[in-house]
């Protein structure tokens, strides 16, 4: 069921005699509704996505800082094999 102001606001049940409507259907309805309503409490809300997302951002950067550190690192040092092999270059 897709839970929408919309959707609860064209419910409709059975009117029995009496003036009462049919318990099956409206038992039937809070079924429903209860589920609907479990599912969207298991959704993570805009603030926890927006925390996860920071989360994921913050790691990202620290990976990509690490990376580029270790790039610069082995460029260094190829920098200085490279060196060291032709000595005449370095006059």
């Amino acid at each position: 069921m897709q839970l929408t102001s919309e959707y609860l606001r064209n419910i409709r049940f059975t009117v029995r005699r009496g003036n009462t409507y049919d318990a099956r259907e409206v038992d039937r309805f809070m079924d429903e509704l209860i589920e609907a309503v479990e599912e969207m409490e298991l959704q993570p809300t805009d603030t926890q996505r927006v925390e996860r997302l920071e989360a994921v951002c913050s790691i990202r950067a620290e990976m990509t800082d690490k990376i580029l550190r270790e790039i610069l690192s082995a460029e260094k040092q190829l920098q200085r094999m490279l060196t060291d092999e032709n000595p005449e270059d370095r006059n």
